[in-house]
């Protein structure tokens, strides 16, 4: 995406079509009514796509499997404040309490948030990105010729 690919942002797509695909999919229908399927059918550039996918939400599929898993799904900014709002409303209960109370309460359990696990996958042979890499070869290989 920086200008410097002669690819045009071929191979990374390829890679994250690769890894992510069917979250990139329903996700660019979800947000921005394009099925993906439309690259190979319209004029479409990979780079356009790549723009997409930077700039879906952060709480989207494909930014929640990159993050760990699906358990990170919906979970954006607001969650994550929301989350800290109820934590410490529930802190300032308990000091309450405890301030209060001749015996000392137990302290409140934090609201649980997803696991942050990070998962990689390689691509090889048969993959997206392989097929689309070659394809891109021999264009460029017919073109010099």
């Amino acid at each position: 995406m920086d200008g410097g690919h002669p690819a045009g942002g071929s191979e990374t797509l390829g890679q994250l079509v690769d890894e992510y695909g069917e979250f990139i999919a329903a996700d660019l229908l979800e947000v921005y009514g394009f099925d993906l399927r439309d690259l190979f059918r319209t004029d479409v550039s990979p780079r356009w796509v790549l723009a997409l996918i930077k700039n879906l939400p952060l709480g989207s599929r494909f930014f929640a499997e990159r993050r760990g898993g699906q358990q990170f799904r919906g979970w954006d900014e607001s969650r994550y404040a929301m989350v800290a709002v109820v934590n410490a409303v529930r802190a300032l209960q308990y000091t309450y309490v405890a301030a209060h109370s001749k015996t000392k309460p137990p302290p409140p359990e934090p609201f649980p948030i997803p696991d942050k696990t990070i998962r990689k996958k390689q691509a090889g042979p048969g993959s997206f990105a392989f097929i689309a890499a070659a394809k891109l070869a021999v264009a460029k290989k017919a073109k010099a010729d």
